[in-house]
C-alpha cells in the first residue's frame, strides 16, 4: 500500500466510477478492503473545496461515493502497542485545538481485526487526550453530542491517518460522515 492522506468508501457497483473521479484529484490506490480506495492529494483543503464543488455540481457523486475523510497526519505500524505509541505522538499536535472544548475520539478500522478493538482503542485515546489536556490546565470535555471537535483516526491495513473536525467543518463537508 502507498502512502496516502484520504481514505474514501465508495458505494456498491461503483468501484470504477469512484476510482475514475478520485483521479482528477491525486493518486489513487486499490486496498485490499471491499470498496475502499486511498487517495494522495497535495493540498488537502483544496481538496476538500473543489471536492465539495463537484459534488454539489454532479449527482453521480452523491450515488458514487459513501464517505471521504482526509488525514492530516498519517504513520505506519506493525503492532497495537506500536499503533498506540504513534497516534499519542501525533494527538499532541491537536492538543491546542482542543483546550477547553467538546470532543470524542472516533475510529474507522480496516484490518487488525481481533487485534485492534475500535471502540476500545477511541476510548484509550479519548482518556489520553483528557489527560493531556487537564494536565496543561486546559480541560475538555467529552461528549458525544455535537461536540465542538470530533478526533477522527482512520486505519487501512498498516497504516493510520488522523484528523481533527470542528463543528463547522462536518457541516460543510457532510460527505465526511463522522457520526
Amino acid at each position: 500500500m502507498k502512502d496516502w492522506n484520504v481514505v474514501v468508501t465508495v458505494a456498491e457497483n461503483c468501484f470504477k466510477d469512484g476510482f475514475s473521479l478520485l483521479s482528477n484529484y491525486g493518486h489513487v490506490e486499490k486496498t485490499p478492503f471491499y470498496n475502499v480506495l486511498t487517495l494522495k492529494v497535495v493540498d488537502i483543503e483544496a481538496f476538500l473545496e473543489s471536492f465539495l464543488e463537484d459534488r454539489r455540481a454532479d449527482p453521480a457523486y452523491l450515488h458514487v461515493f459513501c464517505r471521504v475523510i482526509p488525514c492530516t497526519h498519517g504513520f505506519f505500524f506493525q503492532t497495537v502497542e506500536a499503533f498506540e505509541e504513534k497516534a499519542k505522538q501525533c494527538i499532541q499536535s491537536f492538543l491546542p485545538q482542543l483546550a477547553h472544548r467538546s470532543f470524542h475520539v472516533r475510529m474507522h478500522r480496516r484490518g487488525f481485526h481481533g487485534t485492534i478493538k475500535s471502540q476500545d482503542e477511541a476510548g484509550l485515546l479519548g482518556n489520553y487526550l483528557d489527560e493531556q489536556l487537564r494536565s496543561q490546565g486546559a480541560a475538555g470535555k467529552v461528549t458525544f453530542d455535537d461536540p465542538d471537535v470530533i478526533l477522527d483516526v482512520e486505519i487501512v491495513a498498516q497504516q493510520a491517518g488522523l484528523s481533527l473536525w470542528s463543528r463547522d467543518q462536518r457541516k460543510r463537508y457532510p460527505f465526511l460522515k463522522l457520526d
